[in-house]
C-alpha cells in the first residue's frame, strides 16, 4: 500500500453478519463511491455486548462467512479484531485500536439509519465519534437523518466533518431475523444472500432449525 492509499478514508462495517446478505453488501458497495474510499473492512461482532443482538450461529461461522465473502471482492477485506479480545465487542474498543495503527488516516464507520438516533449513547461515545466518523446507511423510505442532536458533544469543527460525509441510498432493506425464518422453512433466499456464503450456510446446516 502506498503512503497516499495509507491515508484514504478507510471504511468500517461493523455487525453481527447473523447472517451475512445483501443488505450488507449493499451499504459497503455504497461506501466504495465515497471520496477516496478504496476499501471496505467488514469486522465481525464476536459477542454482541446487549442481550437482544444475542445471536443464532456461532461467532466463528459468522467470521468464516464474511472472510469468504471478502475473498470475492478485491476491495473488501475481513477483519478478526473482534475476536482478539475477550468479553464483550464494544465498538469504542475496536476504534481505539484501528487508530492507533493507522494514526492520521480518516475512519468511517458505516451505520444504518435505524441506530441514528441512539449513536450518541454508544459506549463512550464522545471519544468513539471523535475518533471515527458516523456515516450513515439510507434505507428505502427512511427519514431518519443525522442531526446535531443526536451527538451533541462534539465540537463544530468535528460535527461539520461529519455531517460532510453520507452514503448514497441504499436500495436493499433485508431484514436477518426474516432470513433466518425462510431459511429454517427452507425458502428460497438465493436473492438476498450472496451465493458463496448461502452455500456454506446450507453445506454447514446453519439456520436450518426454527430459532427458539
Amino acid at each position: 500500500m502506498s503512503a497516499q492509499q495509507e491515508m484514504n478514508p478507510l471504511a468500517l462495517l461493523g455487525g453481527v453478519f447473523d447472517p451475512l446478505h445483501q443488505g450488507h453488501v449493499a451499504v459497503a458497495e455504497a461506501a466504495l463511491e465515497l471520496p477516496g474510499v478504496e476499501e471496505v473492512r467488514w469486522i465481525p461482532c464476536k459477542e454482541p455486548p446487549h442481550e437482544k443482538d444475542s445471536t443464532h450461529a456461532p461467532a466463528e461461522v459468522r467470521l468464516a462467512m464474511a472472510q469468504l465473502f471478502c475473498q470475492e471482492v478485491e476491495q473488501f477485506t475481513c477483519d478478526d479484531i473482534e475476536f482478539e479480545r475477550d468479553g464483550p465487542s464494544w465498538t469504542i474498543d475496536t476504534v481505539r485500536t484501528l487508530s492507533e495503527q493507522n494514526p492520521g488516516r480518516p475512519l468511517l464507520w458505516l451505520i444504518g439509519s435505524d441506530n441514528v438516533r441512539l449513536i450518541g449513547r454508544w459506549k463512550e461515545a464522545e471519544e468513539l465519534w471523535n475518533l471515527a466518523i458516523p456515516v450513515v446507511a439510507h434505507r428505502p423510505g427512511s427519514g431518519t437523518v443525522l442531526r446535531r442532536e443526536h451527538l451533541p458533544f462534539l465540537e463544530g469543527e468535528r460535527w461539520r466533518l461529519v455531517n460532510s460525509w453520507s452514503l448514497p441510498e441504499v436500495s436493499q432493506d433485508i431484514s436477518s431475523t426474516r432470513l433466518r425464518s425462510l431459511l429454517a422453512a427452507g425458502k428460497d433466499v438465493g436473492d438476498s444472500i450472496p451465493l458463496a456464503v448461502l452455500e456454506a450456510l446450507e453445506s454447514g446446516g446453519w439456520y436450518q432449525q426454527p430459532a427458539p
